[in-house]
């Protein structure tokens, strides 16, 4: 699972590049995907401040149901689910009621350069399954969604006046070098 998306018709960006002289293109993109990656303060990168949403809330699982006849204890999906929870939790590896976050996801964000034609194509990507269910805009999971995650359409939405902005300072640096 990898969380991908496109940005077409993004109407600011569009008339910015066509404002720019020429060869400063791939300058600005670079420019306008490292701040929309951005860092620990903002961008794609930044994590949502740590909250605590119950599964219930979430999922709407109210008391125990039932798996091959055996109650499954409220808040779970599935009775393996549940053991498997206590165990991480026995070894250590959860510790209920604290932020358990590594950052494997918030960093494992990055852009590449995909050539086609003339035309420059960054994509901006992130392969962690964290990824996927903490900013896809079509998959994000519930809870993560009412613990206050934004979407990746919502990061580049309040991202793209600073994103811009940055472009305009890279290009002119830039100029300025030639």
């Amino acid at each position: 699972m990898n969380v991908k998306f496109k940005i077409r018709n993004v109407e600011r960006v569009k008339k910015y590049l066509e404002n720019v002289p020429k060869g400063t293109v791939r300058v600005a993109l670079i420019a306008i995907s490292e701040w929309l990656i951005g860092d620990s303060q903002s961008g794609l990168r930044h994590p949502e401040p740590y909250k605590f949403v119950s599964r219930k809330s979430a999922y709407g699982k109210t008391g125990a149901t039932f798996e091959n006849g055996k109650p499954v204890p409220a808040g779970y999906f599935s009775a393996k689910q549940f053991r498997y929870v206590m165990w991480k939790i026995s070894t250590g590896d959860i510790k209920p009621g604290q932020n358990n976050r590594t950052g494997e996801s918030e960093n494992a964000w990055h852009f590449t350069p995909q050539e086609k034609g003339k035309t420059y194509v960054y994509k901006l990507q992130n392969d962690t399954p964290g990824g996927f269910w903490t900013r896809d805009d079509k998959r994000q999971a519930r809870q993560l969604g009412k613990v206050g995650w934004w979407k990746v359409s919502m990061v580049v939405k309040k991202n793209m006046t600073g994103a811009l902005k940055a472009a305009r300072v890279a290009v002119n640096n830039f100029l300025k070098t030639k």
